[in-house]
């Protein structure tokens, strides 16, 4: 977890001391679908759940011809995992902040990263009705990683990528209870507002 802190911060620090030499920064939306999971030995018996996430983006370029930018985001995320039978849920939502390297090759754009992920809100559910909306057996803050591929149309401004997020955080904060973390698949629409 040290390592991916590290990384993060390097991440973050790269951009600002970037920034004085690149060009304008571009700012967007981005929103879509989630579909999430828990990853490990203790999340066998658990189905995948649809989610959302939403939020804004931005590129700032690190090459003169665009190809090479760093791209920070910050996004609501729902995430969680169900029961086989769909009667139980846990549904879990998070502020995303990925800090991504993304090449910008053409119409296509690869993109990836670290991630941190801090715990907002959320609830378990069974048979419709909640039966806990007190999450501190989860983790406020995790760490993982993002990469994804998509297309992008710079003079309409829109793309469209899937990501896939992993945590390297352990899900609950009892080591003893699951190795379980968070994974999901994104579906993803952005849209980048035109420079001056």
């Amino acid at each position: 977890m040290k390592k991916t802190l590290i990384l993060f911060v390097l991440a973050m620090v790269t951009t600002v001391a970037a920034q004085a030499q690149m060009q304008a920064p571009r700012f967007g939306i981005r929103a879509g679908a989630n579909y999430s999971g828990f990853s490990g030995d203790d999340a066998d018996n658990l189905d995948r759940l649809f989610g959302f996430h939403a939020g804004v983006t931005s590129q700032f370029m690190l090459s003169s011809d665009g190809f090479f930018a760093i791209q920070p985001e910050l996004l609501f995320s729902t995430k969680g995992a169900e029961s086989k039978d769909d009667s139980f849920k846990y549904k879990i939502s998070y502020l995303d902040v990925p800090v991504l390297a993304r090449i910008n090759a053409g119409p296509l754009y690869f993109e990836g990263g670290p991630q941190a992920s801090f715990r907002i809100g959320g609830d378990i559910e069974s048979n419709g009705v909640n039966i806990d909306d007190n999450l501190d057996q989860f983790k406020r803050t995790s760490f993982g990683y993002a990469a994804g591929i998509g297309f992008a149309s710079t003079p309409l401004g829109l793309s469209l990528g899937v990501r896939y997020n992993g945590d390297i955080s352990k899900l609950y904060d009892n080591e003893n209870v699951s190795d379980a973390r968070n994974n999901l698949f994104m579906l993803t629409l952005g849209y980048t507002f035109p420079t001056r």
